[in-house]
């Protein structure tokens, strides 16, 4: 190149819409054999042998699976229901971007001031993890996820990692300002679990939030009556989720999860999300135009994982329900929302827990049986009148 001219533009494909172009040299294809193979003049030690473990695991986590046409994680593989694939990545960004339209450009409700350490749970492509480590620039973001499909040009405060976060989290207790949960419904099997660890690696101070859908349908005119297609196929969604093992919260549920892990200062807001562009409001509109495409374009991503494995369903079955919901979904006569749920609770400062436990009344004294007290148990009204030939009885309740 020149001196003086500037340097060319690169794009990375499978990253919203809009390619992202990044000034510099492009980044190579990822060669798990070339990038942790060692040089031939260093000496066999148990660091090489590290080396060669890990391109192992590597290449085990990019050996993708593929099932109706789609690819999925290899890590933990059926763990996660929705694809991995490029088609798929491109709908995360756009739901990124509908999020992004809905709470007017803010990527968080919870109030930070100057994080240090920041935790994305299910990070997908890495964007939101991208812009918030844009606009904090002296806080360090780690992005976990089951699929690597994050991009390799990010912010230096930027690292991204494999991770299941229904298993044991490795990092130190008390460790992050502010930890982000976004659509991870369908890959959680205990969100009480998943609160309290949130809770147990925020720092005194810190805030762990999570932003989801409730994905049943409601109306303010009763018009989602006259969408049964979609009406069902949300209540398929939900019912085999919950019978893979994840079942899908509603909104009224977090706060409570929230609280009881111990979170204060719980502050909970529901937004509407238009199901397409029928709402009067420009802005609602406009969330309702991209949602719309969300959908059409991304409906078989979110069921043909389900229905074919758990409600065993074949893939044209699969087909031609979706055939039938893209028609509803685009009436602009159904007025159709979906709930959409922030929320943020603060874990309390040493001191406000030591002022809780003093407002706490004590406990009650232990039962102390004396001979008098006749044990709790099902009383037995006339059992002469209830014994059988066998000797048994049924106890009247």
């Amino acid at each position: 190149m020149e001196e003086g001219q500037p340097p060319p533009l690169y794009r990375y494909p499978g990253h919203s819409t809009d390619s992202i172009e990044i000034p510099g040299t492009p980044p190579t294809a990822c060669n798990t054999d070339s990038i942790l193979e060692a040089e031939s003049s260093y000496v066999d030690s148990p660091q090489d042998d590290w080396m060669q473990d890990s391109a192992s695991i590597t290449s085990s986590i990019l050996d993708y699976e593929f099932e109706n046409g789609r690819r999925y994680h290899a890590y933990k593989a059926g763990h996660y229901p929705l694809p991995n694939d490029e088609s798929e990545l491109d709908r995360l960004d756009l739901q990124h971007h509908v999020i992004t339209l809905l709470l007017n450009g803010e990527l968080h409700l919870a109030p930070l001031t100057n994080p240090k350490k920041m935790l994305d749970i299910g990070c997908g492509t890495g964007l939101w993890a991208i812009e918030i480590a844009d606009r904090f620039p002296n806080a360090v973001v780690i992005g976990t996820d089951l699929s690597p499909v994050q991009p390799n040009w990010v912010p230096g405060n930027v690292r991204f990692e494999i991770d299941d976060m229904e298993s044991e989290w490795l990092y130190k207790d008390n460790s992050f300002d502010y930890i982000h949960s976004r659509y991870m419904i369908g890959a959680i099997s205990d969100w009480q679990m998943l609160i309290r660890r949130a809770y147990k690696h925020c720092k005194p101070g810190g805030y762990f939030e999570i932003q989801e859908l409730d994905p049943r349908l409601d109306s303010d005119d009763g018009s989602h009556r006259q969408s049964p297609i979609h009406v069902w196929c949300t209540d398929l969604l939900r019912s085999s989720s919950k019978e893979a093992g994840k079942p899908v919260p509603t909104y009224d549920q977090y706060k409570g999860w929230f609280e009881e892990a111990g979170f204060v200062d719980v502050r909970v807001t529901y937004f509407k999300i238009p199901t397409n562009s029928w709402p009067k409001k420009k802005e609602l509109k406009e969330v309702g135009k991209y949602q719309l495409i969300n959908y059409t374009e991304g409906y078989e991503a979110i069921c043909i994982g389900l229905f074919t494995r758990v409600l065993h369903w074949q893939p044209a079955e699969v087909q031609v329900l979706l055939a039938k919901l893209r028609v509803e979904l685009k009436d602009r006569n159904i007025h159709t929302y979906q709930v959409f749920t922030c929320i943020h609770g603060r874990k309390p400062l040493a001191h406000e827990l030591q002022a809780r436990r003093m407002e706490m009344p004590p406990p009650p004294p232990p039962y102390q049986r004396t001979a008098d007290d006749k044990l709790p148990g099902i009383e037995i009204s006339s059992p002469s009148a209830n014994v059988r030939a066998d000797g048994h009885f049924t106890p009247t309740l």
